[in-house]
C-alpha cells in the first residue's frame, strides 16, 4: 500500500512522458518560425536589390550593355549572404508611350534565364506621350538551409518595379533609344520610318 502511494505521488515519469509527447511539436514550431524568418529576410533582400537596380538605371541619361552586366554582377554583394549563383534572373526594359498614350517596348535586356513576356498593359497611365518608364523585373529561387536539410522545395520570388527616368524622357541603350521593333521619334510618336541615331541626342 505504501509502495502504491509512493508511485502515485511520483510525477516525474508523467512529466517526462508529457515532454516526450510535446517535444516534436515544439521543435516543429521553432523550425517553422526560423524557416519563415529566413524566407521573409530573403524576400526583403531581393526586393531591396531590385529597387536599387531600378534607382540606378533611372538616374542615367544613357546606358550601355556593360551597365546591365554590372547590375547583374552586383547581386551577390547586395544580396549577401544569400546565394545568387544560378538562382537569379533579371531583365531591364525601357517602355515608351506613343501619341494615344499606349505603351510600346523600346528595348529589353536580360541576364540569367529568359524571362516571361512583359505585360505592357500594366504600364498604361504611367507616362504621357513622348515619355517612358524603366521596368526592372527579376526572379529569384531561394532554398533555406532548413529546406535543404529537410528536402523541402525552394521558394520562387518574382517581382517587378517601375521608375521614371530622371534626366531624360527616354534612356538610350548603347546609343539606341529602341531596338525592339518600335518606330520611335523625338516626340514619342510611332512612325513608319526608323529613327536614326543622328536624329536623337541624350537629354533632349
Amino acid at each position: 500500500m505504501a509502495r502504491r502511494r509512493q508511485l502515485s505521488a511520483d510525477r516525474g515519469g508523467i512529466a517526462a512522458l508529457e515532454f516526450a509527447l510535446m517535444a516534436p511539436f515544439l521543435v516543429a514550431l521553432v523550425l517553422g518560425i526560423v524557416e519563415v524568418s529566413l524566407r521573409v529576410r530573403a524576400a526583403d533582400t531581393f526586393q531591396r536589390y531590385l529597387y536599387q537596380a531600378g534607382d540606378f538605371v533611372s538616374r542615367q541619361d544613357q546606358l550601355f550593355t556593360g551597365d546591365i552586366d554590372g547590375i547583374y554582377a552586383a547581386a551577390p554583394d547586395i544580396m549577401a549572404p544569400l546565394d545568387t549563383a544560378g538562382r537569379l534572373d533579371i531583365d531591364v526594359a525601357s517602355i515608351g508611350f506613343i501619341a494615344d498614350g499606349s505603351p510600346e517596348l523600346l528595348w529589353r535586356r536580360e541576364r540569367g534565364n529568359s524571362p516571361a513576356e512583359i505585360d505592357l498593359n500594366r504600364t498604361e497611365g504611367m507616362g504621357e506621350p513622348g515619355e517612358s518608364v524603366i521596368r526592372v523585373g527579376a526572379t529569384y529561387r531561394y532554398t533555406t538551409p532548413l529546406s535543404a536539410i529537410l528536402g523541402a522545395g525552394s521558394m520562387t520570388l518574382t517581382r517587378e518595379v517601375y521608375f521614371r527616368p530622371r534626366l531624360t524622357r527616354v534612356i538610350a541603350l548603347d546609343g539606341e533609344i529602341h531596338d525592339a521593333g518600335a518606330n520611335w521619334t523625338l516626340d514619342g510618336q510611332s512612325t513608319e520610318g526608323e529613327v536614326t541615331n543622328e536624329e536623337w541626342e541624350p537629354g533632349t
